[in-house]
């Protein structure tokens, strides 16, 4: 049929037939090259740079502990300002006293009563008016003009008030011209010295090392308040905040970074060197602010929180101090005030450098008898724990062999100790191998009265004596001391037990939170008798 002759005209290709054409359309293919090779080719051509240079996340990436300055080298403001009051109310009272002088005992042949009684007031007067104009604030922010303005006025003004009193209370013969001429003189010594004071003072904010180092503990609202305010008056150098949620916080708040979480906090190397810890969390975030508190509460860092009435107040016009005061609460103490701090540190320098000068013919023949009775150096360097956890090197003299020295103290001194020499058994049962920490207390790292420095990696019953007392953390608020009230009540030498460990950190936490001079002083007279007195501890 014609059909099917049709059919059978039309034959299918044979495969072998067909290779020679898909050969051929893939020859054709590459020399013309591909979509993706022909778009790369493109793309070479026109930018060269492109194929060669590899892709860069261009994703800002959040800073760490690592990229933070911390200052460690610092200074007390309170301490400072009590300075500054006690150096003014010295020389103001010394230069009217020489002005009026003559005026009240030369000319009228009086005795001394008169020049010193109006003296003594004078100074008083003008330096609580320089107290309540606020120029011994020396806040970063003021300028030079700017306080010396203050302080101007605040003068003139306390004159003011001397004459009037001398006027009323008539001192034996009042002599006003005379009274005028010794305030004028102190007026222009004030304004000398606070120049001086303000050049002083700005040199240290310079460094970083006048306004207390603060981080902060959550990226809230709470905390752009506050960094917001800090920014006017640079009253806190608040290095960084810290958050758990990383994912929702932002990479800073107005300049300052948000680092990391709390465990990076905890590993951070220069925590010791931050004044204070504040939880800015809002109210309805109590389960995570008592869940931050309970992770840093043990640190030896001051801790504070914001408290619920700081969300509602409105603080734009205050001063940071003045918000601090206001709205946070203290979790683990307040430090102590600056007249405290300033009369302890003068104690300090002036007991230990008369010491040192007066005892240095005994230092230096303990000296000799050490090098004589053992192989070695006379004074032995043992890295310890300070304030605020900070290492530095306690300075002892050498009572055991040099080859076994213990910088660890992994092993505590037992009864006849095998390591201690013979020298070195005199020294330590009367305490004479503490004296070079004199050394210690006069740079600053030690006080005469305070808990004693324990050794880092300090071991007892086979476990580091820091996991043994949850508290043992908070005897390190305060500076470490040659002698302290656990030393008076019988805790003296090593600890063999926990419970030694124990009774310890309650006595120095108890100091640390009733400590003042007088009491400071009635412990350094106890401290021998004592020690005189003590048979049962091994030293």
């Amino acid at each position: 049929m014609p059909i099917e002759n049709k059919k059978s005209a039309v034959k299918p290709p044979h495969p072998q037939q067909s290779e020679p054409d898909r050969s051929s359309v893939r020859q054709a293919d590459e020399k013309r090259g591909s979509s993706d090779s022909r778009l790369d080719a493109y793309v070479q051509k026109v930018r060269p740079e492109t194929a060669s240079t590899p892709k860069v996340d261009r994703r800002r990436k959040r800073l760490t502990t690592a990229d933070i300055k911390v200052p460690k080298q610092q200074t007390n403001v309170n301490a400072l300002r009590f300075g500054f009051r006690a150096l003014d109310l010295l020389l103001v009272c010394s230069i009217i006293a020489v002005g009026i002088w003559n005026g009240y005992d030369g000319i009228n042949n009086r005795g001394v009563i008169a020049p010193v009684s109006a003296s003594i007031l004078g100074s008083v007067i003008f330096i609580a008016a320089l107290f309540f104009s606020s120029a011994y604030r020396f806040n970063a922010a003021e300028t030079l003009k700017s306080h010396i303005k203050t302080v101007t006025l605040a003068s003139f003004a306390a004159l003011g008030v001397w004459l009037t009193v001398a006027l009323i209370i008539r001192p034996e013969t009042f002599l006003p011209d005379a009274l005028a001429k010794a305030g004028l003189g102190a007026i222009a010594l004030l304004a000398i010295l606070h120049t001086l004071y303000h050049l002083q003072v700005r040199r240290l904010h310079t460094r970083g090392a006048l306004a207390p180092t603060i981080i902060m503990l959550g990226a809230t609202e709470s905390a752009r308040r506050i960094i917001e305010e800090n920014a006017k008056s640079k009253e806190l150098n608040i290095l960084g905040i810290f958050d758990d949620r990383l994912a929702r916080a932002p990479h800073n708040i107005h300049g300052v970074p948000v680092v990391g979480a709390v465990e990076d906090l905890l590993d951070w190397d220069a925590l010791p060197y931050v004044n204070r810890i504040v939880v800015t969390l809002p109210s309805m975030a109590n389960k995570r602010k008592q869940d931050f508190v309970d992770r840093v509460r043990l640190l030896p860092n001051r801790i504070a929180f914001v408290v619920d009435e700081f969300e509602t107040l409105n603080h734009v016009q205050q001063r940071v101090s003045e918000i601090a005061e206001i709205s946070l609460r203290d979790v683990t103490g307040s430090p102590k005030s600056g007249r405290h701090t300033a009369v302890k540190r003068l104690m300090d320098i002036g007991i230990s450098a008369t010491a040192l000068i007066l005892g240095a013919p005994l230092l230096a023949a303990i000296a000799v008898y050490i090098r004589l009775d053992s192989p070695g150096p006379a004074l032995f360097k043992q890295p310890r724990h300070g304030f605020n956890n900070r290492v530095f090197n306690v300075y002892k003299f050498r009572s055991m062999r040099n080859d076994k020295a213990d910088l660890k103290a992994e092993q505590q001194t037992v009864v006849g100790d095998a390591r201690v020499t013979k020298i070195g058994r005199i020294i330590r049962k009367t305490s004479l191998d503490e004296l070079p920490q004199l050394i210690n207390v006069l740079k600053g790292e030690m006080s005469l009265v305070g808990p004693r420095p324990h050794a880092v990696g300090m071991k007892t019953e086979g476990k580091a004596s820091i996991d043994l007392v949850s508290e043992y953390a908070h005897r390190h608020k305060v500076k470490p001391g040659m002698t302290g009230w656990a030393q008076i009540n019988g805790s003296r030498g090593p600890m063999h037990s926990g419970d030694e460990v124990a009774e310890r950190v309650r006595l120095d936490v108890e100091y640390i939170e009733q400590a003042n001079v007088f009491w400071d002083v009635w412990i350094m007279l106890k401290t021998l008798p004592c020690l005189l007195g003590d048979r049962s501890n091994v030293r």
